[in-house]
């Protein structure tokens, strides 16, 4: 029986998830922070046979990706534009605070109806899937039998995710992603199964943030 395991990772923590901003697909670098969780997440994983590492073309996810990979000598680092953040439109670069502020109804809207959400000028939730799980559709197809670790981001992860499970967008924020979490997903001819979910065992328990899901 031939499996395919995706090891399905966020960046870690970034200078603008410190500060609750809506990046998308501007660029922060990683805060100190991130760079120690994905250092832990480096150490934890150094076991793990490995074929090949996708990231996005974004510089956390690849600047994540370069960290994971220090333990794994000779494994090609493959960026693939797909997997990128949603664009989000006028809530790019903006705190939470400030969208709260400027769009109340709009981002009331978002955490409660997240499919239903239209943010001027953004990606919808069905066109980010449609390119992110296209893209790992084809890195799976590429890389049938072997063990791959995909560096994404957390809307994108999510809405991977719920291609493999079934699940509608509507759930958008039913499950967590944590900066450096890890997602397992393995695939084999009976279909895809969801083995691990947002786990960061590598680092303990997680700090918990007041303003909580995002």
């Amino acid at each position: 029986m031939q499996r395919t395991k995706i090891f399905l990772i966020r960046h870690g923590e970034t200078e603008s998830n410190k500060e609750f901003r809506y990046m998308g697909q501007g660029e922060s670098p990683l805060s100190d922070q991130g760079k120690k969780e994905a250092g832990s997440l480096s150490q934890s994983l150094k076991g793990v046979p490995l074929d090949v590492i996708y990231c996005s073309t974004l510089g956390r996810s690849k600047e994540t990706a370069e960290i994971i990979a220090k333990h794994h000598k000779g494994i090609p680092i493959k960026q693939e534009k797909d997997l990128m953040e949603r664009y989000y439109g006028v809530f790019e670069n903006k705190t939470f605070g400030k969208i709260i502020k400027e769009m109340p109804d709009l981002y009331n809207q978002w955490l409660y109806h997240p499919n239903q959400a239209i943010i001027p000028q953004a990606e919808t939730l069905k066109e980010l899937q449609d390119r992110a799980a296209a893209a790992t559709e084809k890195i799976i197809k590429k890389h049938q039998g072997q063990t791959i670790f995909i560096v994404g981001h957390g809307g994108t992860n999510r809405t991977i995710l719920f291609h493999f499970m079934g699940l509608s967008l509507d759930n958008f924020f039913r499950i967590k992603q944590d900066n450096c979490c890890v997602n397992i997903i393995e695939i084999d001819e009976r279909g895809p199964m969801v083995a691990l979910l947002n786990s960061t065992f590598f680092i303990g328990e997680k700090r918990i943030r007041k303003e909580g899901r995002y």
